[in-house]
């Protein structure tokens, strides 16, 4: 199989929410709040602790350079800067307790595969999902609440 790489939103763009209080293409304001929920933060991609650290709310297209269909939604970073998740890092070892839903798109935007994880197989899951080659990229899901947590493609050349 291709070798795969994890795709946290970029430092640029969590920087800017950060300092505009805006989010990117759309303008909305960004909400700030004390964590109620793990998350994660689509940054690092660490959970957040509950309680206690500040998260700030934003409108996201996550299709963003990946598709031309926007689909935007609510996501999460630190208020606080934290690192970039390394792309080459594999699948999330802290997000692995936590549900996920994964849906394989093609290159016309279409799910050609997803599935529904609630017992820490996401990295297998992805894996049958990525042997599709008319896969391109994966999206993972809160498990919960559906939201957008990171993409996964196939490092070029691979």
């Amino acid at each position: 199989m291709s070798e795969l790489r994890v795709v946290a939103i970029a430092t640029d763009l969590a920087q800017k929410v950060r300092e505009s209080r805006l989010s990117p293409g759309y303008r909305h304001p960004v909400t700030a709040k004390v964590a109620t929920g793990h998350g994660p933060c689509r940054h690092c991609l660490r959970p957040f602790a509950v309680g206690q650290e500040v998260r700030l709310l934003f409108t996201l297209n996550a299709f963003d350079g990946a598709a031309p269909i926007p689909q935007p939604g609510p996501v999460f970073i630190h208020e606080a800067e934290c690192n970039r998740y390394a792309e080459q890092a594999g699948y999330p070892k802290e997000l692995l307790p936590f549900g996920a839903v994964i849906d394989g798109y093609d290159a016309d935007q279409i799910v050609r595969r997803r599935e529904t994880i609630t017992d820490g197989s996401q990295p297998a899951a992805i894996e049958r999902i990525m042997r599709d080659p008319l896969v391109r990229y994966v999206m993972v899901r809160d498990g919960k609440a559906g939201c957008y947590d990171f993409r996964i493609e196939r490092v070029e050349g691979s």
